[in-house]
């Protein structure tokens, strides 16, 4: 079946976002054809990203030079956390739990791919440390997020500053016969008194 292009453009650029396949992408564009009130807006929002930019001490998207969480007098400027990504940060900020600032690496190490230090935030990173008294390293569990903890935490306490790592442990909700052996030895190791 033929289909007009401006509708195969459109769920050719759907599909190449994360987690849409061309089933869904197909029905989005459809489902945009049809509603031109919806795909307006749509059309506003993507534009509005023309706006966002890194924010030049962070890393996080902003509007202007400084996102709102490094405009905010009101964050424990003594506590960073050091993150992969941007979306790292708003999981984070999701839980409500952490009242310091955000450092965004742009990756994690990862030699067969080519990233090394030089190719994350690090430069920016260094001079932030004044003041500091906590770096909490929040870098994936993987084993690229694991190398990236380990080689910050040498530079900090090379730097005389503190550093901690996120916790391992079981998901709320989760069953034990579901867990890996890893999380769940990890989450022994970790486990606090009552």
């Amino acid at each position: 079946m033929k289909y007009p292009e401006g509708l195969l453009k459109l769920a050719r650029a759907l599909s190449r976002l994360p987690g849409i396949g061309p089933k869904t992408a197909q029905r989005l564009a459809l489902h945009l054809a049809f509603h031109q009130e919806e795909a307006g807006e749509l059309k506003q929002a993507l534009e509005g990203l023309a706006a966002l930019r890194a924010c030049r001490i962070c890393g996080n998207l902003a509007e202007g030079e400084l996102c709102p969480i490094c405009q905010d007098e009101d964050r424990d400027r003594t506590l960073l956390a050091v993150v992969e990504t941007v979306a790292d940060l708003y999981a984070l900020e999701r839980s409500g739990e952490f009242p310091g600032l955000y450092h965004v690496l742009g990756g994690a190490l990862n030699p067969l791919e080519g990233v090394g230090p030089k190719e994350l935030r690090l430069e920016s990173l260094w001079p932030r440390l004044s003041g500091v008294r906590e770096v909490v390293l929040a870098t994936s569990m993987t084993v690229e997020g694991e190398a990236t903890a380990l080689y910050l935490a040498e530079e900090l306490k090379r730097r005389g500053v503190r550093a901690s790592r996120l916790a391992y442990g079981l998901p709320v909700g989760g069953s034990l016969e579901y867990v890996d052996e890893v999380t769940l030895g990890r989450a022994l190791e970790g486990r606090k008194p009552l």
